[in-house]
């Protein structure tokens, strides 16, 4: 067996490989189910339907208590309140003097700023400046519930003495905080990472040195009258919208400025590790930001289904298939084997460029099928060239086949890159129709060219 014919046949059985991952996907058993482990495709509110979440600003009031001299009073039994003669008042969460159109405003920055963090693509936040309202339009998917669910959450954010209930730090002191997964003897940890800036680097400084364990050998100290106690260890609480999340105190004094808390136990458990991920990814989202100025509830989630055919991927699928038996007929018709090779390719390239929009997180509008089928139909259109030039000169052995089959890839792509420059400004802006149609042709083109390069040439090329 020749060298390019052995070549060819490594090339085929690849192309087979990547055609099955695509199309059928690689499964494996996991909790006594099968499960796909190829990523699937991300589609936009207009294809998969979206989540409508209604916000409205908090019109509930919070008790307090105050002495006689109008301080606020912590906590305190009816007991405490009659024998000092403390006075029990209403108040709105929401104060009169909050209820502004910049406050608002700041809240739907807020908002988004959380969405972004949490890798929410194809989202919407309208703003109504009158009263504050906010309607969030999410893509649905597994992991909406849980975005949903920390939409109202202030972020109010502090470190405080666990015993006097002073306040050591808060979200002025924050920089930035991010979700991080290590890998352990015990399966793998999540953490949250917070990351406090300039001030409040020293002030975590100064608290990891304050409230220390206590150490183990030092449990005990005699006192004036020869009896022996245990000294108290002085903690930390820390809080968020005022409730506990942890209390503990340090070991060693922490100089650069980074917390790590764990979030969970270390686990191998796929369904766990993703748990914990998003948990912290929550909670990073809520701590890299300001914290709301104003306390808004829920009052509203609908799900609001697409027009469109519910059972997407399988009409792409199927329109895609359509394509490749219409390729193959008029290939076969026309170039015999080679017609054959360069259908083996087409679908290759196909099956390939499937997979990357996938792992790139295109999300597929409309718009993005459209981009999908007219880089079917251009590497069509160029395979189809190729094979014609190959043919023409088939007589001539003067003229090098390799010489033809780069001379069309190069007449393509010259021809391409309006297109592709235009695919690369659409990429970068936000409305996801002009996005999704931007990065399927850049992806596309740039498969399309790289792989005729590459594969296409191999298959269809005669031995030397």
């Amino acid at each position: 067996m020749g060298k390019n014919k052995l070549k060819k046949i490594t090339i085929i059985l690849l192309i087979l490989l990547t055609t099955m991952v695509a199309f059928w996907g690689v499964y494996s058993k996991v909790q006594n189910r099968m499960e796909n482990g190829v990523k699937d495709y991300e589609y936009s509110r207009g294809l998969k339907g979206s989540r409508v979440v209604s916000l409205k600003v908090s019109d509930e009031t919070k008790e307090i208590i105050k002495d006689s001299n109008g301080n606020i009073i912590e906590s305190a039994t009816d007991e405490e309140i009659t024998q000092n003669g403390y006075v029990k008042e209403s108040q709105p969460i929401n104060s009169e003097d909050k209820l502004t159109v910049d406050n608002y405003k700041s809240i739907k920055s807020i908002l988004d700023a959380r969405l972004q963090k949490l890798y929410v693509q194809d989202y919407e936040i309208r703003l109504n400046e009158a009263n504050g309202e906010i309607d969030i339009l999410l893509p649905e998917d597994d992991r909406t519930d849980n975005v949903i669910s920390n939409l109202t959450t202030v972020g109010k954010f502090e470190i405080i003495d666990a015993e006097t209930k002073e306040v050591l730090m808060n979200n002025d002191d924050i920089k930035t905080s991010e979700a991080l997964r290590s890998n352990t003897e015990d399966g793998v940890a999540i953490y949250l990472s917070i990351e406090f800036n300039g001030e409040g680097k020293k002030k975590l400084e100064d608290i990891t040195k304050t409230y220390v364990k206590v150490a183990q050998t030092n449990t005990t100290a005699e006192n004036a009258e020869g009896n022996t106690e245990t000294p108290k260890e002085k903690q930390i609480t820390m809080k968020i919208d005022d409730e506990d999340i942890m209390s503990t105190s340090f070991g060693e004094p922490i100089t650069d400025g980074k917390l790590y808390l764990n979030v969970g136990n270390p686990s191998t458990d796929k369904d766990t590790l993703n748990e914990s991920l998003e948990q912290a990814r929550n909670m990073s989202s809520i701590l890299s930001n300001k914290n709301m100025p104003l306390t808004y509830k829920q009052v509203g989630n609908i799900y609001v289904a697409s027009e469109l055919n519910e059972n997407l991927t399988t009409s792409i699928v199927v329109g895609i298939a359509i394509i490749a038996v219409v390729v193959l007929v008029i290939f076969v018709i026309k170039y015999k084997l080679k017609g054959v090779l360069a259908t083996c390719a087409y679908i290759g390239a196909v099956s390939l460029f499937l997979l990357i929009i996938r792992y790139t997180n295109v999300v597929l509008s409309l718009e993005g099928i459209v981009a999908l089928f007219t880089i079917l139909v251009a590497n069509f259109a160029l395979i189809n060239k190729i094979l014609a030039g190959l043919k023409a000169n088939k007589d001539d052995k003067k003229v090098e086949q390799k010489k033809v089959i780069n001379k069309a890839i190069k007449d393509f792509t010259l021809k391409v890159i309006p297109l592709f420059i235009m695919a690369i400004v659409f990429t970068f802006m936000s409305w996801v129709p002009t996005s999704s149609f931007g990065m399927v042709i850049f992806w596309g083109l740039t498969i399309t060219v790289l792989y005729n390069l590459l594969i296409t040439k191999s298959l269809v090329k005669d031995e030397n």
